[in-house]
């Protein structure tokens, strides 16, 4: 399983099919969130994401010394997903978030 560090409280991970994402759920310690990507509403988004103060959300695709910020949660998720996408190979439809 690949996953990708949000904030230094949470982790992503993506799934392609909800089976799989529930055959991995028993092996993760903290869920707080999973869902279908579709259904992830902005609060949601923003409340797990990382905050550059004063810009608005990280922007995971490039560095933080970079000042390429996104202006929602949701985007910046989006941007998670595609380095997800990077090393797995597979598009994301379901996703769960663990805190740990």
């Amino acid at each position: 399983m690949n996953s990708i560090k949000l904030s230094s409280y949470y982790r992503l991970y993506a799934f392609s099919d909800y089976q799989s994402m529930k055959s991995a759920m028993p092996y993760m310690r903290r869920v707080v969130l999973a869902k279908g990507l579709q259904d992830v509403e902005e609060a949601e988004a923003r409340s797990f994401v990382g905050r550059v103060s004063g810009r608005g959300y990280k922007n995971y695709l490039e560095p933080l010394s970079s000042h390429n910020t996104k202006s929602s949660g949701i985007q910046s998720l989006v941007t998670a997903l595609q380095v997800l996408y990077k090393s797995n190979g597979f598009s994301a439809r379901y996703i769960v978030i663990e805190r740990g």
